[in-house]
């Protein structure tokens, strides 16, 4: 006769005695983390909500105590995996001691954590574009913030742009473009490897080009 194995985050059914907020904690984190690897795996439009049920080892009943429908809880997913991004991206940059290595710490941060689960990052960076008008105005925010950290940074520089905000849209929006390519390819494991050529590619407009150079080419070891 077989056998029903549980999987180590599920847990024990039947009478278990534990907290129900502990119980309704672990339903959720187990629904959110399905939904990456769910939505990467089929897209987010073939994705269903039996299918994230199903990755999460949690009854229909539990999903719909915690969530509406597909959307949302993609929404919450995608809050989550940027909020823990956010928090690694503001420590990296503190961690600098100047602009530059500020932001050569914020890019390689990016770069490894998108590579580090490449179903995340195809959630957060390309599926986000199918999940409705709610989704991509949440990517729309978090570019403009990232934006608008860009271009206040280089008003310290000795030599800022013209147009500093112009000039910080257009790079993260070119940065964003270059990782949205590699993820959609299937390369996101690849991702640290640009560090060096996007680090150029921020660097150039505010430093010169010169400088940027010189930065690539120390983090190539050359």
């Amino acid at each position: 006769m077989g056998t029903t194995s549980r999987q180590p985050h599920q847990l024990p059914s039947g009478r278990h005695g534990l907290p129900a907020d502990y119980v309704a904690s672990n339903q959720r984190a187990r629904i959110l983390a399905a939904v990456a690897p769910v939505v990467s795996a089929s897209g987010y439009g073939d994705a269903t909500v039996a299918a994230i049920i199903e990755r999460a080892g949690v009854s229909r009943r539990s999903f719909y105590q915690h969530f509406t429908n597909k959307q949302d809880v993609f929404l919450s997913a995608f809050d989550d995996a940027v909020q823990c991004l956010t928090e690694q991206l503001v420590a990296a940059y503190r961690a600098g001691d100047d602009y530059i290595a500020s932001v050569r710490n914020c890019l390689d941060r990016c770069l490894v954590f998108l590579s580090g689960d490449p179903a995340l990052a195809a959630m957060i960076i390309v599926e986000v574009m199918s999940a409705g008008a709610a989704a991509r105005d949440r990517l729309r925010w978090v570019l403009a913030e990232l934006t608008d950290q860009l271009a206040r940074s280089s008003r310290g520089m000795p030599r800022p742009p013209m147009g500093p905000e112009l000039t910080a849209e257009t790079v993260v929006g070119a940065v964003f473009q270059v990782i949205y390519n590699r993820v959609h390819q299937g390369d996101a494991a690849r991702l640290p490897e640009l560090l060096p050529d996007l680090l150029y590619s921020v660097l150039a407009p505010f430093v010169g080009p010169e400088r940027a150079a010189a930065e690539r080419a120390a983090t190539l070891g050359e």
